[in-house]
């Protein structure tokens, strides 16, 4: 019997044995991978040999359930790493070559050593992140003068955010009508490959399960409605689904994408946390800790005492905690976080994140500052473009829950926009599509194969004969339809 692989990274925390923590951690993934094996190979009795490796090991003398779940999660973590880090030193200078003048195999040297650049060891070398350069690129400005090609210009996008601010600071609300395309398909290479498999099985088609974002019911969207699907699918979750999703299942002979078109109102509401008075007495839900990511380790424990030291009320510790983060943790791309371990901890320490390791951070120090804090992510959404994004959102009775959208915060601290920079502390803006109210929630129909994103779920999943597809072998397109502002907010 299966279960679902995506729950053994609750069980991140319980480690590795030490020879296998050694390898990992020299890069030397190979040989850590066929160690986990033959400890996990122990996990099974006589009576499963030949039995289905996907379901939970039993207890072993290397550990409770718990060590095993950490090492079955951890094996597909190191699988997926070197696709992540795969560029030489070589390979990385020619990448920013093509993209910035006269870029010298030192400035990337001296960019490394300044932490600006991410890399790891892979089977003894070092390697580059596949994303360092949009890194760079978009948060040093040292390289606009020696751009071979222009920058995307970002000013028509702060001037909106600005009118907005302002629009909603002055009516209470502003709202958008919004409509977007969303598809998800196996890549032919991909597909080619696992038919090619099939047919020497004796089979002449792949069993297929894709799952699409969906808008879910919140205080921020009304009049969802679902308008258009490539074929019927085989289950829509619930507009309360914590991670709401479209589901097709389906015998696949040819390759073909899967597709929907769905369209809602977003209303973005204005609040201002230090404009009243809190309850004396404040609600304690959501302040617990939440594996793999949100843990109260003694770093942050120590950084959260640190940063609230002195506060009187919620609200000034949780603008304590957003002033930390917004000022001083530097965006950075990242590796798919499958691959990641421990996410706030690692922030605080590297001060580097992107939008969803800066809003797990505030989370997690506001948790332990007693505030309750929460996940919410789907879309960033403009009349240009729509792409993932990931924010927070935080609690203080008598108004309730408010946002903070650090990575927006941030952006906005770098060009000097203080103005702005405060208004994601409480506030967001009607540019969204909130998919997902919780981080780790798994899906309705769930997906027992390891997910591409076992916390989030922003473009989409597929699973083939029951494995989970990820990466390369995922093609996925998010398309804006219909963007505009309402003259009046909605209800």
């Amino acid at each position: 019997m299966s279960y679902d692989l995506n729950q053994t990274f609750l069980s991140l925390a319980a480690g590795l044995p030490d020879d296998v923590a050694r390898l990992k951690e020299a890069g030397f993934y190979k040989e850590a991978i066929a160690r986990i094996d033959e400890l996990l190979a122990e996990d099974w009795t006589s009576t499963q040999n030949g039995a289905d490796k996907t379901a939970a090991p039993n207890p072993t003398p290397w550990g409770v359930n718990s060590l095993s779940a950490a090492m079955i999660a951890q094996r597909e973590m190191m699988r997926r790493l070197p696709s992540y880090y795969c560029l030489t030193e070589e390979q990385a200078v020619a990448r920013m070559q093509q993209q910035v003048k006269g870029f010298t195999l030192q400035e990337l040297r001296t960019l490394t050593a300044a932490g600006r650049v991410d890399w790891r060891f892979v089977e003894g070398e070092r390697r580059y992140l596949d994303r360092f350069d949009q890194t760079l690129l978009a948060t040093d400005s040292s390289f606009a003068a020696r751009r071979l090609t222009p920058p995307e210009d970002a000013a028509s996008a702060r001037l909106r955010r600005e009118g907005q601010a302002q629009q909603m600071k002055q009516r209470g609300a502003v709202s958008a009508q919004i409509a977007i395309r969303t598809s998800i398909a196996i890549s032919n290479k991909a597909f080619a490959a696992a038919m090619e498999k099939a047919r020497e099985l004796g089979r002449s088609s792949l069993h297929l399960r894709a799952w699409l974002p969906l808008p879910a019911a919140c205080p921020a969207q009304s009049e969802i409605r679902l308008e258009q699907f490539s074929e019927p699918p085989s289950f829509i979750a619930p507009e309360d689904a914590l991670q709401r999703t479209v589901c097709w299942e389906t015998d696949l002979h040819t390759n073909r994408s899967f597709e929907v078109q769905y369209s809602y109102i977003s209303t973005a509401a204005y609040a201002d946390p230090m404009s009243f008075e809190p309850d004396p007495v404040q609600p304690d839900f959501d302040t617990g800790e939440q594996a793999p990511h949100i843990l109260f380790t003694p770093y942050l424990r120590a950084l959260a005492a640190q940063l609230t030291a002195g506060c009187s009320t919620p609200a000034q510790k949780a603008r304590r905690i957003y002033d930390y983060i917004t000022l001083n943790v530097r965006y950075h791309y990242q590796p798919g976080y499958f691959v990641l371990e421990n996410i706030s901890e690692h922030c605080a320490r590297d001060r580097r994140g992107d939008c969803g390791i800066m809003a797990l951070t505030f989370i997690t120090l506001c948790r332990i500052a007693g505030i309750p804090a929460r996940w919410q992510s789907g879309l960033a959404v403009s009349p240009e473009r729509c792409g993932c994004h990931d924010w927070a959102m935080f609690y203080i009775a008598p108004k309730g829950w408010m946002y903070a959208d650090c990575s927006y915060g941030a952006s906005m601290a770098r060009v000097g926009r203080e103005d702005l920079r405060l208004h994601y502390f409480g506030s967001l803006d009607p540019g969204r599509m909130v998919a997902n109210r919780a981080f780790q929630a798994p899906f309705e129909p769930p997906m027992t194969g390891f997910r591409s994103d076992p916390y989030d779920n922003q473009t989409g999943e597929i699973e083939l004969d029951g494995v989970g597809l990820t990466g390369s072998e995922l093609v996925s397109s998010k398309q804006t339809v219909l963007y505009q502002e309402l003259e009046e907010p909605a209800g």
